[in-house]
């Protein structure tokens, strides 16, 4: 276990390259920590763990830690400091790592840059068979958008696509000040629980996710608008209408239900 490890002294510069927000307010490490309800016989895969904060709690909670680390000083130190324990370091960018050689079941802790937030929750989701459920802290703003729900501004594409492979629940607040350097905004800590099977299975997934990223692409649009791209303006229509859904609503106003509805029947 990694109990009694010092902690690096060494002066580190963050990098803007990279996205490095370190954590580094104890309350909220401990916050983390609490909500990922941890059991000892758990397997987890961090992503960035950068200095180690939450490294070290995991691997005194879990079985095993697998912690991937991109930064080429950062990952090194890792190694050092928990050599000998339950966590493997490695050295890797997270968006490469081949994630159909993980164990199953884990848990995924990270605290994710914001400029490849998506591409690492899409990969995550990609593998859902691995994981159970995926822990991470990201900008409040994008949080938002992830978990909005029908009716609303942040309502989009996004939120189509994490709630359709996964539960996702926003769980507390994060202010800036609990990062260094500390980002402008406010962020957030959330969960996405793995579905087994999504609540309403598409027929064709990936023509799913076009239909509703050409619907959100045009959002102030009515949506028999939007969707005449896919199907032309009467056949869409028509559609519409045959499904009971009112022709003059625009994207934000139907549930991902809908969605499947409309991608099941346009084929």
């Amino acid at each position: 276990m990694s109990k009694g490890r010092p902690r690096s002294s060494e002066v580190f510069f963050p990098k803007r390259s990279l996205g490095q927000n370190f954590l580094v307010n104890p309350r909220v490490e401990q916050e983390i920590i609490e909500a990922c309800a941890l059991q000892p016989d758990d397997i987890v895969l961090e992503i960035g763990p950068g200095k180690g904060v939450l490294t070290r709690p995991l691997a005194d909670r879990v079985k095993k830690v697998l912690a991937i680390e991109k930064d080429n000083y950062l990952a090194p130190q890792l190694e050092k400091e928990f050599a000998g324990t339950n966590v493997t370091i490695e050295h890797a960018d997270v968006l490469k790592y081949p994630f159909e050689q993980l164990p199953a079941p884990m848990k995924v802790v990270g605290n994710l840059p914001y400029n490849i937030a998506t591409p690492i929750i899409e990969k995550v989701l990609v593998f859902r068979h691995k994981f159970s459920v995926f822990y991470m802290t990201v900008q409040l703003e994008y949080g938002n958008r992830i978990v909005a729900r029908p009716h609303s501004k942040e309502y989009g594409s996004l939120s189509c696509f994490v709630q359709y492979y996964a539960r996702a629940q926003k769980l507390f607040k994060i202010p800036p000040s609990a990062f260094r350097p500390s980002p402008k905004v406010d962020s957030c800590f959330l969960s996405l629980r793995m579905r087994p099977e999504p609540a309403r299975k598409a027929h064709d997934e990936e023509f799913l996710f076009k239909l509703i990223r050409a619907c959100f692409s045009q959002r102030r649009k009515m949506l028999k608008n939007s969707l005449a791209v896919i199907y032309g303006k009467e056949e869409g229509e028509e559609l519409l209408r045959n499904l009971n859904i009112d022709p003059m609503v625009r994207a934000e106003d139907l549930g991902l239900e809908d969605y499947v509805r409309l991608a099941n029947r346009g084929l």
